[in-house]
């Protein structure tokens, strides 16, 4: 579990591996994907891999209706 805050909101986030810190460069998903609330885009990284690149205020729902407790 990775725990996000954002002011008093709290989230934890269930994730299966966590790789490591890195400085990546976010890019756009196109008009598909780039609408998913709670993805910010993508980044090829070191390996060749692509990441998805979380909107962390869309998740904990910056506007007041997310999925905090």
């Amino acid at each position: 579990m990775i725990v996000i805050e954002n002011g008093p909101k709290r989230v934890a986030l269930a994730v299966d591996e966590v790789v490591g810190k890195q400085e990546v460069v976010i890019k756009s998903l196109g008009d598909w994907l780039g609408k998913v609330r709670g993805v910010a885009g993508g980044a090829i990284l070191g390996d060749g891999t692509v990441g998805i690149i979380l909107d962390l205020d869309a998740i904990i729902g910056r506007e007041g209706y997310g999925l905090a407790a």
